[in-house]
């Protein structure tokens, strides 16, 4: 009964603070740039507010801590300053280093305060870098899934409500922002009336490495590449994504930091996917992926299907975007010889 109670509270808080914000968001300018070619499909300006309530919500949990949590110093520090270095990025637009500061700084203030890292037993710089690199990767690459109606909030719900099988404890937290989340798609949902901003990307992705640190200290299974294999299962749509796209800029002589609408789902809605349908689409292959450790990892000969799961995912994103990558080298080559 506590937890229900928790959930429905989480969920109204979200769904209340998105509604009163959406009156005074336009007055107060907190608006998308509107600019078109950047990260987001639509283009038009619209509230970059989704975020601030998720961040709320987490520091209400912390408050109020029902019964069965415990939210560590570690997870609020390191949740304030990916907060703040995205609010930041959207009221100033910094430059890509500012925010890479901003997420190593989350990364190591957590791991001095004591959150889990990604542990390699024997060698402990090699564990601090290996987990510093994920908090990286994990922030970068959810910044980057945001950029269609639905598709981040679906995605990282879906990861989160997943802490019932695959976290023994503080699954409140976790599960909680999910339901939260569930709220913020009410308002984001194709056509959305609202974005995650910046400050909802970091907030959220900095949790979802946090959340996969907890997952490799839960599972705690050995050879360490074991566990890593299941992080990469479970995160490798977004992986596979942002490898895709940074290979795809590469070929047209682009910066990787650069923004555009060449992601996967930009590909699906080209290919004449309707947003929705991409949106639920993707989640169902991300409900697969976080259920692939439980089936495909219970013992070491399993260890297969989980590296034949990526694979395949891999290659099937990898597919989508190779005839635009095609046409991108073409042009490269052209551009060169003249």
């Amino acid at each position: 009964m506590d937890l229900a109670i928790t959930l429905l509270l989480s969920f109204l808080s979200v769904w209340v603070w998105n509604e009163i914000f959406l009156r005074f968001a336009r007055r107060l300018g907190a608006l998308s740039q509107g600019i078109p070619n950047q990260r987001r499909w639509d283009s038009r300006k619209k509230p970059i507010i989704g975020g601030i309530g998720l961040y709320g919500l987490a520091l209400g949990l912390a408050a109020w801590r029902p019964e069965g949590l415990e939210i560590s110093r570690a997870f609020l520090a390191g949740a304030t300053i990916s907060f703040m270095t995205g609010l930041a990025d959207d009221a100033f637009v910094s430059v890509p280093y500012t925010k890479l500061l901003g997420q190593l700084s989350a990364a190591a203030i957590s791991l001095l305060l004591g959150a889990p890292s990604l542990e390699i037993e024997g060698y402990p710089l090699l564990s601090i870098g290996l987990t510093l690199f994920w908090y990286v990767a994990v922030m970068n690459a959810f910044n980057m899934m945001d950029n269609m109606d639905g598709i981040a909030g679906t995605l990282a719900a879906v990861i989160l409500f997943s802490s019932f099988w695959l976290i023994p404890q503080n699954k409140t937290l976790y599960v909680g922002l999910a339901v939260g989340i569930l709220a913020f798609l009410a308002r984001n949902w194709y056509p959305s009336h609202l974005y995650m901003g910046d400050n909802g990307s970091q907030f959220l992705g900095f949790t979802l490495a946090y959340w996969g640190t907890q997952v490799w200290e839960a599972r705690n299974m050995t050879p360490a590449w074991l566990n890593l294999l299941s992080l990469v299962a479970i995160f490798s749509l977004f992986a596979g994504d942002t490898f895709w796209v940074i290979l795809s800029r590469l070929s047209r002589g682009n910066s990787p930091l650069q923004g555009g609408t060449d992601h996967l789902t930009h590909r699906l809605a080209q290919r004449g996917w309707p947003i929705q349908r991409i949106a639920v689409v993707l989640g169902a292959i991300q409900m697969l992926l976080v259920l692939s450790p439980l089936f495909l990892m219970n013992d070491k000969q399993s260890v297969w299907g989980n590296i034949g799961l990526i694979f395949v995912l891999g290659t099937l994103i990898g597919l989508v975007h190779a005839p635009y990558m095609g046409i991108s080298l073409r042009l490269f080559r052209v551009r060169q010889a003249v």
